[in-house]
């Protein structure tokens, strides 16, 4: 009795050098596809498309409502670039984000070393006190905030007067409205930069510290030579979302606070777009700033990774 063992040997198919698989294999090789083709399915229809389609209406001029559209070319952006709504939404925007470094990348750090290194019961009070604006959302942080700043009867003003000053309108001043709006975000983001520097700081090993501490290192040179590089990861992500995102969120509390006032002193590009595109009906121009917006995004992020990779340390 004799037995003999298949041997399945893999082919050349027509003369290219692809091997011939069973039909179980290939359906195998399939499957995490299918697995991802859900996902990228939405991506594309809610994500890339919708892109591509405002790159495609940047070169006409609709007005929302009209059957037809005319073709200008780069038009749009020419005459984006010379309105006087882009200076100030250009210059206002390179303000709020330069600013928005110290305070919501830089400062959330020595707060969370400070958590860390005092642990216990009140580390998590804090941290939930902390963290509580984080969870409400915006509309209702600005609605808090224009109670508060409100120069009639508003606590900020109380205070102020109890202390003898005498406050001008915050959110009315052309010289302290975009701050003002900078300082409420900030409040509500810093809390949600914190708890990354902590999970950063919660994946040190205390062994190392404990060795540098034995080597007669004090805390200085605990953060420089130790903690700092080791958090160059996590300051990277918060200084890339911090960028990206505070050109997004900011939309809310100057559309609910300031509606871009007094003068477009805290318009923004986002909020330029959204008067263009749905007041002033001008689809062109507000695909022209969403498509500039979108390579300027993608441009200061790709040349921040590359500057700030070489400084950034894994364990």
């Amino acid at each position: 009795m004799s037995t003999s063992t298949e041997i399945l040997v893999a082919r050349p198919v027509s003369g290219i050098g692809i091997a011939r698989l069973p039909r179980g294999r290939w359906a195998a090789r399939l499957v995490p596809f299918g697995y991802l083709m859900p996902a990228a399915a939405l991506l594309i229809l809610f994500t890339y498309w919708p892109l591509l389609y405002t790159i495609v209406l940047s070169l006409f001029r609709w007005n929302l409502v009209s059957p037809d559209m005319e073709f200008v070319g780069l038009g749009n952006f020419i005459g984006l670039t010379q309105s006087p709504m882009f200076d100030a939404a250009m210059r206002n925007t390179v303000i709020y984000v330069v600013g928005s470094i110290p305070l919501k990348v830089l400062l959330p750090l020595p707060i969370a070393a400070f958590l860390w290194a005092l642990g216990g019961r009140r580390s998590a009070i804090y941290k939930a006190i902390l963290f509580l604006p984080t969870i409400l959302s915006f509309v209702v942080v600005a609605l808090i905030w224009m109670w508060m700043l409100n120069p009639i009867g508003g606590i900020v003003s109380a205070l102020a007067s109890g202390l003898g000053y005498r406050l001008p309108p915050l959110l009315g001043t052309s010289e302290t409205a975009l701050w003002t709006i900078l300082g409420i975000s900030t409040w509500k983001i810093i809390g949600f930069n914190t708890m990354l520097y902590l999970a950063g700081l919660s994946a040190i090993n205390r062994d190392h510290i404990d060795a540098m501490r034995l080597d007669g290192a004090n805390d200085i040179h605990l953060l420089r030579y130790l903690i700092w590089p080791l958090l160059t990861p996590t300051t990277l992500f918060v200084l890339i979302a911090t960028v990206v995102f505070s050109l997004q969120q900011v939309f809310t509390p100057i559309d609910v606070l300031t509606r871009g006032g007094p003068a477009n002193a805290t318009t923004n590009l986002f909020y330029m777009v959204y008067v263009y595109t749905f007041e002033s009906f001008n689809v062109g121009f507000g695909a022209a700033g969403t498509t500039f917006l979108f390579f300027l995004i993608l441009f200061v992020t790709v040349v921040k990774l590359k500057l700030l990779e070489r400084w950034v340390h894994y364990q």
